[in-house]
């Protein structure tokens, strides 16, 4: 059984989206949480949300945004 990790926390819904869809089109399954305190039904689309893969995927998922934001990766 493995665990999920947390690999990042993005700012917003829309961000934890894009990498939450990039994860999983490179192969590695993702969840989206809601961070703390945002998870009451007033703010249900704002607030910050933390990315979660399994924990043996967590490496190569924490290396994938630095390969897509580099210099010269447009």
């Amino acid at each position: 059984m493995s665990y999920w990790a947390k690999v990042d926390s993005v700012p917003n819904e829309t961000s934890a989206l894009l990498m939450e869809r990039v994860l999983r089109y490179a192969g590695i399954p993702a969840l989206v949480r809601r961070g703390a305190g945002f998870d009451n039904p007033g703010s249900l689309s704002a607030g910050p949300r933390d990315v979660l893969v399994p924990e043996p995927a967590l490496a190569e998922a924490r290396r994938l945004p630095e390969d897509t934001t580099s210099l010269g990766s447009w």
